[in-house]
């Protein structure tokens, strides 16, 4: 992927800096010279568009961006000019990503800080989810901080849209998502609803609270089962000071099947509300049955490691046919 400098014009975007560099994109810090707005352009790497289907993707992205607009949700600057070449303009937060400020924070988040950014995160998925978009890549480096402390949801290169048609390419499944935060039925391979919003949202806030994610593993299969099969140890055990109501809530969230958990972030968002008020007890707490996914998870590996044998064999058996022509040629 070609890499802009510093100095370098897109349009009448100034490249100042890069800020991050995903699967099919660079996300750069520019300047509008004609009103020295501060922007960031997503520009994808221009040899993945041969992919019909990823440019099919490019263009969701574009679209959804451009009907947001709330406060915790990063804003589209989209104004329609005509370019040189594809690119997103998106508002420029002056901040850190919700992982720099984990790492940045000296010993546990303060529990009234963990609150709000809880609530903010809730905010967004109540708006998208009221517009038909379910995220389902919600992770700390999708999630933006300003100086002022106000969160915003960036990144929907994943997200679904009510209404428009399933996607599939070459480079990217239908359950895409990060291993640490993804629900367990985007682990099973299905493509999420809301209800898998809230199950990230829950891990997301169990990590602000404990300063570890839930499930944990050797390597992301071994993080994908335990999604699947592995009870998280109670927050109150790694932070005493969690308000069992809070824990209530965020344990709710993450109930592994989906059926179990808030239905919606209105629920989820209206119980952040009135934690004062809200009883523990009236929550579901009772264990629930692993979700056979092992097997499939395992049928899967199996599966790629059929198809490199398969290639590799097809690749011996080129690598023989050339060696044998240019024997006789010779």
């Amino acid at each position: 992927m070609e890499r802009r400098q510093p100095g370098d014009m897109i349009d009448e975007y100034r490249i100042e800096s890069v800020l991050g560099e995903g699967a099919y994109a660079i996300a750069y810090k520019a300047v509008n010279r004609h009103t020295d707005e501060q922007v960031v352009l997503k520009v994808p790497d221009e040899n993945l568009f041969a992919d019909p289907a990823l440019f099919q993707r490019y263009r969701r992205e574009s679209q959804i961006a451009r009907t947001l607009d709330h406060r915790n949700v990063q804003r589209s600057l989209d104004a329609g000019a005509e370019r040189t070449v594809p690119y997103l303009v998106l508002e420029y937060v002056d901040g850190m990503n919700l992982r720099q400020a984990i790492r940045a924070h000296p010993g546990t988040i303060p529990l009234d800080r963990v609150v709000d950014w809880a609530t903010q995160l809730a905010d967004a998925l109540v708006y998208l989810h009221e517009h038909g978009i379910v995220h389902r890549d919600l992770k700390p480096e999708n999630i933006l901080i300003s100086q002022d402390g106000v969160l915003k949801l960036a990144d929907f290169g994943t997200a679904l849209m009510d209404g428009v048609r399933r996607l599939t390419w070459r480079n990217l499944s239908e359950s895409i998502g990060t291993p640490d935060y993804m629900s367990p039925e985007q682990v099973q391979g299905d493509r999420g609803d809301r209800r898998s919003d809230i199950y990230s949202w829950g891990v997301l806030v169990y990590e602000l609270l404990t300063g570890r994610v839930p499930f944990g593993g050797d390597n992301w299969m071994a993080v994908m089962a335990s999604h699947l099969q592995q009870h998280p140890r109670a927050i109150r055990d790694l932070r005493p000071d969690c308000p069992p109501a809070l824990e209530a809530v965020v344990v709710h969230a993450m109930r592994r099947h989906a059926a179990n958990r808030y239905q919606s972030a209105d629920e989820l968002r209206a119980d952040l509300g009135r934690l004062d008020t809200l009883d523990p007890a009236s929550f579901d707490s009772s264990p629930e049955a692993p979700i056979g996914g092992m097997a499939a998870i395992e049928s899967e590996k199996r599966m790629w490691l059929m198809i490199g044998a398969v290639a590799l064999g097809f690749i011996a058996l080129c690598a023989l046919v050339i060696t044998v022509s240019i024997l006789f040629r010779s």
